[in-house]
């Protein structure tokens, strides 16, 4: 019995690791496409020459 509470430990430990691994993994994408998309609109934003003549 305890070589199998070692294993249910081991198991369950390796998900929860995996499942936060990946959520970490995702929410490092969302900043950093936010980090692009914030720069690319600032870049807009200072170029004179994408701005409509009135």
């Amino acid at each position: 019995m305890f070589g199998l509470g070692i294993l249910k430990g081991t198991v369950i430990g390796l998900a929860g690791g995996l499942i936060i691994g990946l959520t970490l993994r995702e929410t490092c994408k969302l900043i950093n496409s936010n980090k692009k998309n914030s720069y690319n609109s600032a870049d807009n934003y200072n170029n004179p020459d994408d701005k409509e003549e009135k």
